[in-house]
């Protein structure tokens, strides 16, 4: 159960801040607040590995063949970088949709994997985002964390140690056994997370799912099915989500034209990426411009 004071501090600085659907970093840890005061459409958005802690309000948060619903009280857990689609469905001015979002720092993770004895591998599946009810030793980790706001001075001292112990109730939690997987050095869901990177860098290079296989010691079928399980898509679906949502930002903060934005994420056929892209996002990457950018005859 999260306080009504905790939720009112972290309100009062989104408000005193201006906070509006772009998170806003604190200074303590990294930690960011995020407010939104209407409902939104639906958004795509890149996480990176990060912890997000609902304070109030709903959002849906989506990968393929797999919905989210974040709720007051409930955390997502995000694994491993991950393309995915997002709306806020509960807000307003008087409660808007509000939540405290912390990257998680896989480094500290290891670390304290090495001084804990943390479970047998585990055998069923490894989601790459998941979510629960927050329990008391979480939530009263990231209250004291987001405390420290308005004290630079305890924070050098205290925001290391309070991440520190995040770290550990996420990593010994319930809805931490990917993260013990990823902390496994040889572990299936570690030899994906690497393939993501690979993936991430490259996005817009040609890409053989043989040689990503390879790569990570696997068979084709065993690569593909790990693969599916943790990110809820294949290889190249994953690889096509990145580009789009690249494409997304290039052509929507005008930075590119839509047959630019094409082939700088990778596509040889303008035609191509404007029907994926509308069956993706819904509508035409013309429509995504700019008013004062204009494409090129």
């Amino acid at each position: 159960m999260i306080d009504d004071e905790f939720i009112a501090r972290v309100a009062a600085f989104a408000e005193a801040h201006g906070v509006s659907d772009e998170p806003v970093q604190c200074g303590a840890g990294n930690l960011g607040v995020w407010r939104s005061l209407s409902p939104t459409a639906i958004r795509p958005a890149h996480y990176q590995p990060v912890l997000c802690l609902v304070l109030q309000g709903a959002k849906q948060v989506s990968v393929p063949g797999r919905d989210t619903l974040l709720t007051k009280g409930r955390f997502l857990i995000v694994s491993v970088d991950l393309p995915t689609i997002s709306r806020v469905i509960e807000a307003s001015r008087e409660k808007p949709y509000l939540t405290l979002s912390l990257p998680i720092d896989m480094g500290l993770l290891r670390e304290l994997s090495g001084e804990i004895d943390l479970d047998a591998p585990a055998s069923g599946q490894l989601d790459a985002m998941s979510s629960a009810d927050a329990d008391k030793s979480l939530v009263g980790a990231m209250d004291r964390l987001f405390s420290l706001v308005e004290n630079p001075a305890a924070a050098n001292v205290l925001a290391p140690l309070i991440m520190r112990e995040i770290h550990f109730w996420l990593l010994v939690g319930d809805h931490g056994a990917t993260l013990r997987e990823l902390c496994r050095a040889d572990s299936h869901a570690a030899r994906i997370a690497r393939t993501i990177g690979v993936i991430r860098r490259d996005y817009a290079a040609r890409m053989r799912i043989g040689d990503l296989a390879r790569s990570a010691g696997m068979s084709l079928s065993a690569f593909h099915d790990h693969f599916k399980t943790m990110t809820g898509t294949t290889p190249l679906q994953f690889q096509k989500q990145l580009r789009l949502l690249e494409a997304k930002r290039l052509i929507s903060s005008g930075e590119a034209s839509v047959s630019s934005a094409a082939y700088r994420v990778g596509y040889e056929s303008p035609t191509q990426f404007s029907r994926e892209y509308a069956r993706t996002w819904g509508a035409s990457p013309r429509s995504d411009l700019p008013s004062r950018i204009g494409e090129p005859a």
